[in-house]
């Protein structure tokens, strides 16, 4: 692998898009490409003892995983999602869901193992991001009132994604109306700073 790219953001700010368009975009340079997200070792997990997915259930078990003195090592969700993008084979790897500050850490490691790593950020209102929930409408959300979203956005691991958001080597915001709109950000954000760590 050449490069790792961590996106951070609260719920609903644009991750999966930015991720997505960078997988585009790359593709079309012909780099490979490969996706990870925290939320697949969850979900792993939760599938072993038989519990249904959902930001709640994930919400836990990741607060449980890096609680001090659960047992669990120090950063072991961060671990966990390590070892899988070290046995990755593609150019790229995108790293979706960056919340804790161990993750971050474990992506600022690569370089150490030869491998470029960089950090984005996606902003968004709080207003944004909740319309963009209740127009989703998505079975299994763990917010359906303002009131269940804004408690959610109090839990700690979402409290620590701003602070995250201020040290990335990109920062992007997304309280465009139009998805074409916050491409064209993406893109340019690409063209300057992802595409010449390629070169």
């Amino acid at each position: 692998m050449k490069l790792v790219i961590g996106i951070a953001g609260l719920p609903l700010a644009g991750k999966e898009t930015v991720a997505n368009r960078l997988e585009q975009l790359l593709r079309v340079d012909n780099i490979t490409v490969s996706r990870h997200r925290f939320s697949d070792v969850l979900r792993d997990t939760l599938d072993l003892w038989g519990m249904p997915h959902g930001r709640g259930n994930e919400q836990i078990l990741a607060q449980i995983m890096q609680k001090p003195g659960a047992g669990f090592p120090e950063g072991v969700l961060s671990r966990a999602v390590k070892f899988r993008i070290s046995k990755d084979a593609a150019d790229v790897g995108i790293l979706d869901g960056v919340r804790w500050k161990v993750d971050e850490e474990m992506i600022r490691e690569f370089p150490a193992a030869g491998i470029k790593s960089i950090v984005i950020y996606v902003a968004a209102g709080d207003d944004t991001r909740f319309s963009r929930l209740t127009a989703r409408n998505r079975s299994g959300e763990a917010a359906t009132t303002r009131e269940q979203f804004d408690e959610l956005n109090r839990q700690p691991n979402e409290i620590t994604i701003p602070t995250i958001g201020a040290r990335a080597d990109i920062q992007l915001t997304n309280d465009h109306s139009s998805i074409a709109d916050f491409e064209k950000e993406i893109d340019a954000a690409y063209a300057r700073s992802i595409k010449p760590l390629l070169d």
